[in-house]
């Protein structure tokens, strides 16, 4: 899953309103939370989403986990994910997991007892994306899904559901980089599910150029991915990270670059001390 990570991320940041609002059936506001703390950014991962939600007049949290192979722990992290975030918000949390593939069907719920006691009793939804009717959102639905709905069960042939996502996205969305993103979302997922060739066949390779999907392109892919994880563990250990040292980690690339980086983090008292560590 790491490496369609960033992906999600994407997608989440620009149209969870329209993910919160697929999940539920129903259009819901959504409000992005930012104020976390360091216990929280310790365990969320970047495939999560964490938003606050209003129904009607009720409101909570909505954690969304993206799933793309079997996870026999799924259960128990999203149980300790939500307990987390209901502590620190103090508000009921709708905890979800988005299947992309169909594999590694789970139960709904997680049960614990301790001789005559039952310690948790954990429900939770999950949506098998193999098992939702697809058309609809392929003709009309929000942008923000087109991604998603190749992985849906399609009347269309393959060929046919890539041509018209594409062909959505060129018309409908006006930004340049919300295009890419887009597109890129649409080829990358679409791998879970279609062969290469195919999407090679369908979408423009030039657009394809910088996808984690093609050979010799999974490395720049992973080094992004390691980038951020050292952001989060600088974050996590002393708070926002300055502009100036966030735009110095960008650069690095090279796998030992990042782990000596991740090191000197982990040794350093301060964001000064770290900062002049990264100096030598």
């Amino acid at each position: 899953m790491a490496e369609y990570d960033l992906i999600i991320k994407a997608l989440a940041e620009r149209y969870m309103d329209q993910i919160a609002s697929f999940v539920r059936g129903l259009p819901v506001t959504v409000e992005q939370i930012e104020d976390r703390d360091k216990e929280a950014v310790a365990v969320q991962r970047t495939s999560d989403a964490l938003v606050k939600v209003r129904e009607d007049s009720y409101e909570y949290l909505m954690l969304v986990e993206f799933q793309a192979r079997p996870d026999r722990k799924m259960a128990r992290r999203l149980l300790e994910y939500t307990a987390i975030h209901h502590c620190r918000y103090e508000k009921p949390v709708y905890p979800v997991v988005i299947n992309l593939t169909g594999g590694g069907r789970q139960d709904e719920r997680y049960l614990f007892e301790c001789l005559d006691l039952t310690v948790v009793d954990f429900s939770y939804r999950l949506i098998n994306l193999e098992d939702v009717a697809g058309r609809d959102l392929l003709y009309r639905g929000p942008v923000g899904l087109l991604p998603l709905t190749p992985l849906m069960r399609q009347e269309d042939p393959p060929e046919a559901v890539l041509e018209k996502c594409a062909e959505r996205i060129g018309c409908e969305v006006g930004a340049e980089d919300e295009r890419d993103v887009l597109y890129m979302a649409l080829a990358a997922l679409s791998s879970l599910r279609f062969p290469k060739g195919l999407i090679l066949k369908v979408l423009e390779v030039i657009k394809l150029e910088n996808l984690p999907l093609f050979d010799g392109i999974r490395e720049e892919w992973e080094a992004r991915t390691r980038q951020e994880m050292l952001i989060d563990l600088i974050e996590t250990r002393f708070g926002k990270v300055p502009d100036e040292l966030r735009d110095r980690l960008k650069v690095l690339k090279d796998y030992e670059q990042i782990k000596q980086a991740m090191r000197k983090a982990m040794s350093a008292e301060t964001i000064e001390e770290y900062m002049a560590k990264l100096e030598h």
